[in-house]
């Protein structure tokens, strides 16, 4: 009896918080969710049925982390709730929340009431509580283990679609786009003052698109939608993960976080203080970690978590550290100059040749763009990620003459040059500067486009030249938020010249090509200097490797 009591007493603790600010050490949070996926829109409503299968599984992967308690709501709970929703053509989140409060809260509120004390002061005895709840059960067609799971529902999320596109390409028709939009929505269920409440929390939403075949597009498209909502829900105020400080050795920090709450390798978390002011409680950042040692405290209960400083203040123990969600991909931009050789020759196009008369020999302004995945939580090594990215520079500089000059309708463009890699690169921070070394290979291609019209047919003719090779690049950059680090870079690329040279026309009218002996050769090999930035997103709209994947017959 003394033991219901207190749970219940526990129970309203729990259900009045409405922030974690007042808390240095997380408390899980008991998770209740309604396990359909809510169709917003009549263009979310295209989806079809084992498409929304797909969904609720990758729902339930990202969003149900080990940070929580989940208890299910049984469908006898939430029947009148889904179908009065899904009766309606358009629902806002505020509509959403007002049929929660009106067609659950009723019976969550009941269910909790009749185990409660009628007087105060009075204790229910145990065979009252079970009386009450075997009655209750019978009435609503659910067990007894479902009653006590509603007892304790704190939050409720609704996995929502707002809208669905399926697109077929144009060329090749195996190939498709996915773009959803939705998101997740979130309730806290008040049921400790006399009226129940049902407050909207936070409603988190996303884009996320998939390419490639059918089935592959539609699963990337998915993924990649769920985990966006796995970071914004670590954000979310009440449940992000913080401990006080228990070690400070130098730059090195520990705190009773770990494997138990889901922490992982290079996980950021911001350092600092909770300071009263006369609206409220605010946290003072004073400088962010990286975690370095994940404690294993699902054995151990007095496991610890140590992280290592970025940026370092006057840190002690009793301090506050707070988590800061990252996606774990940064995009990295890199403005610089490229050596690039390219000699004299011929380049056969339609109807002429193109003729470079003189070598080119410079530094040409080009760009790269990369996404660097963190392997850190998969191979235990700080900073080691996996990288692709793609690469154009600019030929401006580039003459060259046509050796039919009277054939003026056709229009060659300027040529220029670009290329896909991947490879892997390790950063070494010493404090906010770090030091970072990459290792890449792949393709570069030299190209020519020419675009022309004969009777009411565009065509486009294209020419490439090929080169597989690899480069290194060192770079020194500085951390200026936990989110965005500028840096400069140099590196060296090693692309031999080819013979590999290539000609397509769309459409084909032609049987065959004419072919020159004379091509230029192209060497892209030389050194590289640049600045670039790292940002590391909460969110992306596809991700980088499934679009490869996908581009290349996934």
């Amino acid at each position: 009896m003394r033991r219901f009591t207190a749970a219940l007493l526990t129970l309203f603790i729990l259900f009045g918080s409405q922030s974690l600010f007042s808390q240095q050490k997380y408390e899980r949070k008991s998770i209740s969710y309604i396990n359909a996926l809510w169709l917003a829109t009549p263009e979310a409503r295209n989806v079809k049925s084992e498409q929304v299968g797909t969904m609720l599984s990758a729902v339930k992967k990202y969003i149900e982390m080990e940070r929580f308690d989940y208890n299910p709501l049984p469908d006898a709970l939430i029947k009148d709730f889904v179908k009065a929703a899904n009766a309606k053509d358009k629902l806002t989140v505020e509509e959403l929340a007002a049929l929660m409060k009106e067609k659950m809260v009723p019976t969550m509120k009941g269910i909790l009431e009749g185990a409660m004390p009628e007087r105060g002061g009075e204790l229910v005895s145990e065979e009252m509580k079970q009386r009450f709840m075997a009655t209750k059960a019978k009435e609503l067609g659910i067990t007894l283990e479902e009653i006590d799971k509603i007892m304790k529902s704190a939050y409720i999320y609704v996995p929502v679609l707002t809208d669905y596109e399926r697109k077929q390409g144009k060329d090749d028709k195996d190939k498709y786009t996915y773009t959803i939009k939705g998101g997740i929505i979130w309730f806290h269920v008040n049921l400790s003052g006399d009226e129940p409440a049902v407050n909207l929390r936070v409603s988190n939403s996303t884009v996320s698109s998939g390419f490639g075949s059918d089935d592959f597009a539609w699963k990337s498209a998915v993924k990649n939608f769920t985990r966006n909502l796995q970071v914004a829900t670590r954000d979310i105020a009440e449940f992000k993960l913080s401990a006080a400080i228990s070690e400070v050795d130098n730059g090195d920090i520990a705190f009773k976080l770990g494997a138990k709450e889901g922490i992982k390798m290079d996980h950021c978390f911001l350092v600092g203080e909770w300071v009263s002011y006369s609206d409220g409680l605010e946290f003072e950042k004073t400088g962010w970690v990286r975690i370095g040692k994940v404690g294993n405290n699902k054995t151990d209960k007095t496991a610890k978590s140590s992280a290592w400083a970025v940026k370092k203040g006057s840190w002690g123990p009793g301090m506050t550290v707070v988590e800061h969600p990252r996606l774990g991909i940064d995009i990295a931009v890199k403005a610089g100059v490229f050596q690039t050789k390219i000699t004299e020759g011929k380049i056969p196009t339609f109807g002429a040749n193109l003729i470079i008369d003189e070598d080119y020999d410079t530094y040409a302004p080009g760009l790269d763009l990369d996404a660097q995945y963190n392997l850190a939580p998969a191979v235990g090594i700080s900073q080691f990620f996996f990288l692709v990215g793609i690469n154009y520079t600019s030929l401006t500089g580039l003459e060259f003459k046509s050796s039919n000059p009277t054939l003026t309708a056709l229009t060659t463009t300027q040529p220029y040059a670009w290329g896909l890699h991947g490879g892997f690169l390790k950063k070494i921070y010493m404090g906010q500067m770090a030091l970072s070394i990459g290792a890449k290979g792949g393709i570069k291609f030299f190209s020519v486009i020419q675009e022309f019209t004969i009777g009411n047919t565009e065509y486009k003719y294209t020419i490439n030249n090929s080169s597989v090779g690899g480069q290194l690049e060192l770079g020194l950059d500085y951390a200026f938020t936990p989110d965005l680090n500028f840096g400069i870079m140099a590196g060296y690329r090693f692309y031999s010249p080819s013979e590999s040279w290539t000609l397509e026309l769309e459409p084909d009218i032609a049987s065959g090509y004419v072919w020159d002996d004379q091509f230029p050769d192209i060497d892209h090999s030389g050194l590289a200097f640049g600045i670039y930035f790292h940002y590391t997103p909460p969110s992306l709209p596809f991700d980088p490797i499934d679009f490869i994947r996908g581009a290349s017959g996934k």
